[in-house]
């Protein structure tokens, strides 16, 4: 068995959410350092969602995939799930549906399933021995299929 990394790939946000973001935290950071005159309570929570519109921002802005010998990791920042590539029972290529997940980031799907969703475009659908389904997006599902088979044939023998 390898454990070293077979594959590697990191999908950020779509620039449009990063700009959006990005211009949250510059006006909350502007109106929590520049209160109106007796505003205290208000710039007080201005910088409670400054400071948690930043934490999402850095946690969120990057979905990375990893694949090893031994195992799968797919997540953002400090949120992943792991899991061994003996426990894959399907894997396909899929392009899902908006309604299965309804939005970006981390999402439970209508089906039960979860979902680390950057885009609508592509991804890879996981189902697990255990029934458990994972759906991740990527650039590049032939190239993880390819590779799950076959690390699970290697492990196999």
């Amino acid at each position: 068995m390898s454990f070293d990394e077979v594959y590697s790939e990191a999908l950020d946000i779509n620039p449009v959410f990063q700009a959006i973001l990005a211009v949250v935290i510059l006006v909350t950071a502007y109106l929590s350092l520049n209160p109106p005159r007796g505003s205290e309570a208000l710039s007080l929570g201005l910088m409670l969602v400054l400071i948690v519109t930043v934490a999402v921002f850095v946690n969120f802005r990057t979905l990375e995939i990893s694949i090893t010998g031994e195992s799968l990791t797919v997540g953002y920042g400090f949120i992943k799930s792991r899991m061994r590539l003996g426990d894959v029972l399907h894997a396909e290529a899929v392009r899902p549906s908006f309604w299965r997940y309804g939005g970006l980031g981390i999402r439970l799907g209508l089906d039960g399933s979860l979902g680390y969703v950057v885009d609508y475009r592509r991804g890879v659908k996981i189902t697990r021995r255990s029934g458990m389904t994972v759906f991740f997006s990527t650039g590049n599902p032939e190239k993880i299929l390819q590779i799950i088979d076959h690390e699970t044939k290697l492990s196999a023998e």
